[in-house]
C-alpha cells in the first residue's frame, strides 16, 4: 500500500456491523464533505474529496473517475464506504443516475444519516459532518452515542437537527 494510501485509510473508521458508514476523521469542507490531499505526478498538491478518493482506490485512480460523480446510498457526508459489489455506500453514477436515484427514493435510507444530513444548507452540513467526526474521533464507533446526537440528546451538544 503506498504512503498516500496508508495515509488515507488512518483517517477513516470503520463500523462495526456490515451495514455501518466509513467515517472519515480527516479534514471537512465547509460543505460538510471530507477532504483529502494528494500529490499527483505533477507535484503540486490537489485536494480531492475523501469519498472520491476512495472510489478512486477500487476503480484504477482519479484519472478512472474523472467523467463520474461519486454517488451516496447513504446521504451521509463524510462516509467513505466504496467497495465494489454490495455494501457500498459510495458508488461510480453520472449526474443523471444519482439525481433520479435520490428522487426515487425520497433521499430516505436505512443508514441513521439520512435524516441527519438530509434538507440543509452546505454550511449546516459541514457543521453536523464536523460534529459526527468529532464525535467518531473522540468515542470510537459508538452507535448509541452517534444516534443520541442525531437526535440531539448528547450532552452540550443541542439539537442537530
Amino acid at each position: 500500500m503506498s504512503d498516500e494510501n496508508t495515509r488515507f485509510w488512518s483517517k477513516v473508521v470503520k463500523g462495526p456491523d456490515p451495514s455501518d458508514c466509513w467515517i472519515w476523521t480527516g479534514a471537512i469542507g465547509d460543505d460538510g464533505y471530507g477532504r483529502f490531499w494528494t500529490t499527483p505526478a505533477t507535484g503540486e498538491q490537489k485536494m480531492i474529496r475523501a469519498h472520491r478518493y476512495a472510489l478512486a482506490l477500487i476503480h484504477g485512480g482519479l484519472e478512472a473517475i474523472d467523467t463520474d460523480e461519486a454517488c451516496h446510498l447513504c446521504d451521509n457526508p463524510i462516509c467513505v464506504r466504496a467497495e465494489s459489489g454490495e455494501g457500498a455506500h459510495v458508488y461510480l453514477g453520472t449526474r443523471e443516475s444519482n439525481m433520479a436515484e435520490r428522487a426515487s427514493r425520497g433521499r430516505h435510507n436505512r443508514q441513521p444519516a439520512a435524516e441527519f444530513f438530509r434538507h440543509q444548507s452546505p454550511a449546516e452540513r459541514g457543521r453536523r459532518s464536523r460534529a459526527l467526526r468529532d464525535l467518531i474521533r473522540d468515542q470510537g464507533y459508538d452507535r448509541e452515542a452517534i444516534k443520541a446526537m442525531m437526535l440531539g440528546l448528547a450532552r452540550g451538544q443541542g439539537t442537530l437537527f
